[in-house]
């Protein structure tokens, strides 16, 4: 039985999988498609703050808005796109531009539809996922290998992608953005302010990132572990 990260391995065994005969294989991906992207970035980490994913309430959309409007009033210049397919629930989709409407950040806020992520990354400064549920999320190993930190809720395996959980050399690299609970629009905020505002804070998270994912992620280490 394998599993994308370890908290998804216990639940297995939990469930009454038998410990040896379960297994770890994280998520890997193509280094090479996203690394040549940090020479694209532009010299300072534009404002611009994206949740890359399906307009969906398991992406709880709405946090993110919410977190916009909070992070808009101490940075009137700063953009938030909402960047994936709106077509899977569109009533949700529409209570999401709604909601811009009403606390009046229709004009900050973009719901792009798709993107490829090669032409996205350098325009970001920050990559946030909002969601309720995860599990190893291959947007976040893209963002990371294109140099985009990210602040994302602790669900799934967000904490040991920011952080560094797999081993202490893993945490050693430090932190690659931010780490909040579910639905709090303010801590989301904060995190996202903290990394703005502080360009050290920034080049530090981009750093572990990027460390991270050549380290860890790599699309060769995940094929060579499935073929063990």
């Amino acid at each position: 039985i394998v599993s994308l990260y370890e908290g998804a391995r216990q639940r297995e065994i939990l469930d009454g999988a038998q410990p040896e005969k379960t297994r770890v294989v994280p998520n890997g991906i193509d280094l090479e498609r996203f690394a040549p992207l940090r020479k694209q970035r532009p010299a300072s980490p534009p404002q611009v703050v994206a949740l890359l994913g399906r307009v969906v309430p398991i992406k709880d959309i709405k946090t993110f808005i919410r977190a916009l409007r909070i992070l808009i009033s101490s940075m009137p210049n700063l953009e938030g796109w909402i960047v994936g397919p709106d077509s899977e629930d569109p009533g949700y989709a529409a209570e999401c531009r709604a909601l811009c409407e009403s606390l009046e950040i229709g004009d900050k806020v973009r719901f792009t539809g798709f993107m490829n992520p090669v032409d996205l990354f350098p325009q970001i400064g920050l990559l946030a996922l909002s969601s309720i549920s995860e599990g190893l999320p291959l947007v976040a190993l893209e963002g990371f290998a294109a140099g985009v930190p990210l602040v994302a809720t602790d669900v799934g395996s967000c904490r040991q992608l920011v952080e560094g959980g797999l081993n202490q050399e893993d945490r050693d690299l430090g932190s690659a953005g931010g780490v909040v609970p579910i639905n709090d629009p303010h801590a989301l905020a904060e995190a996202c302010l903290k990394l703005f505002s502080d360009r050290s804070a920034w080049d530090s998270a981009q750093t572990a990132a990027v460390s991270r994912v050549e380290r860890f992620y790599s699309q060769k280490q995940m094929l060579d572990e499935y073929r063990r």
